[in-house]
């Protein structure tokens, strides 16, 4: 482990290291060292070809890294003492890359369970972790685009983390139009559209995936317009019977998660409820007859859920996901990969397996039909 040392400071002997609450350029260091033991174990769960994995490592790996972020120096928590900032201005920025990495890693960790089993809570603490890592990591870009200078902002960029947050963020408003974090999963699918407002000029993974959050962001509003629909379809006399019986039936989980927004907060002890898909998935037939096609072949078929387990809109976004990190640049179509933008280590699948790949080669909406596949397997169509 590196020594929490300052070489460039007097007042500190070569080699005294001092406390991690007392931070020098190489706490940073030191931080980023303990999480990649946790990243390695990430890595692999994903990546066992010997033996099986399951789920229940997911939740202890997931356990680590809130132990992590829970005891973090409070100059690199969640709820930082800035009180340093300006004299260390290292801090600010060393703080901001630790945690949005932290964030970036919980999200891989389990998108691979995104998706799986909408109607049921077996994975429904992936769900809340994608959201709430979400949410969180996009309160901490918006205070450091808020802090710094475009100069610093240009220098620290990392478009492929963002990008990530607000694909899920999009895939709330498809699951849960009227859900408690509605708002602020507005405002990141708002903000990254609006970060690239008068950009005439964009490389091919960049329009990319502008066009991938415009299509979700899209798609999210058509559900909220449906649910506000229903929902005033049903305040009607002739409709007051079938609410009723609707009433009866559970909507939302009552299993309890450990949050991240609750961490360093005031009260320490409160926790998120579930995250589960809406009524009008569920009871959906299209939802349950395409439950049943065949999915084995979902990049993350070597690890838990087993290939039995797969539901088709996962393994449609397992899919998307290995295209686009491993694909190489078509010549005739101009598409290209992006590289970086997943981390290999949650699989990778051969393109003859993928169903419908030739429909992500273009830039310029011919892969909306994919998109389109895949949004239409989490709800019904409007």
């Amino acid at each position: 482990m590196p020594s929490n040392i300052d070489d460039a400071s007097a007042q500190t002997p070569a080699y005294d290291s001092l406390p991690l609450s007392s931070p020098t350029p190489m706490t940073f260091v030191i931080l980023r060292h303990q999480l990649a033991s946790i990243i390695g174990r990430i890595v692999h769960h994903f990546q066992q070809l010997r033996e099986k994995s399951h789920y229940s490592e997911v939740i202890a790996l997931d356990d680590d890294l809130l132990k992590f972020i829970t005891n973090l120096p409070s100059h690199y928590s969640l709820t930082p003492d800035m009180s340093l900032d300006d004299v260390d201005t290292f801090i600010p920025i060393h703080r901001f890359l630790l945690l949005t990495e932290i964030l970036f890693v919980r999200i891989s960790l389990h998108r691979p369970y995104l998706l799986k089993r909408l109607n049921s809570e077996r994975y429904s603490r992936s769900r809340v972790a994608c959201f709430e890592s979400a949410i969180k990591d996009y309160e901490i870009r918006q205070a450091f685009k808020n802090s710094v200078s475009s100069e610093t902002q240009d220098g620290l960029s990392n478009a492929y983390r963002e990008f990530q947050t607000a694909m899920i963020g999009g895939f709330y408003g498809i699951l849960e139009p009227a859900g408690k974090y509605s708002d602020q999963m507005h405002a990141i699918l708002d903000g990254f559209m609006k970060d690239h407002e008068g950009t005439h000029e964009m490389d091919e993974t960049t329009r990319r995936e502008l066009k991938t959050i415009e299509f979700l962001r899209n798609k999210a509003s058509q559900v909220e317009s449906l649910h506000e629909a229903q929902r005033s379809a049903s305040a009607r006399p002739e409709h007051q019977a079938q609410l009723l019986l609707s009433l009866q039936k559970p909507i939302s989980s009552t299993k309890n998660y450990p949050s991240l927004l609750s961490i360093g907060a005031k009260d320490c002890g409160s926790q998120s409820p579930a995250l589960v898909v809406p009524n009008h998935v569920s009871q959906s037939p299209t939802f349950f007859r395409l439950q049943s096609l065949d999915c084995t072949h979902s990049p993350t078929a070597s690890s838990s859920p087993h290939a039995d387990e797969e539901n088709t809109a996962q393994s449609l976004l397992d899919h998307w996901c290995s295209a686009v990190s491993n694909a190489p640049v078509d010549a005739t179509t101009g598409a290209m990969s992006l590289g970086g933008e997943f981390p290999v280590w949650l699989g990778s699948t051969n393109s003859s397996m993928v169903p419908n790949l030739r429909l992500l080669s273009g830039l310029d909406g011919s892969d909306w039909n994919y998109w389109e596949i895949l949004v239409n397997q989490i709800q019904r169509a409007p």
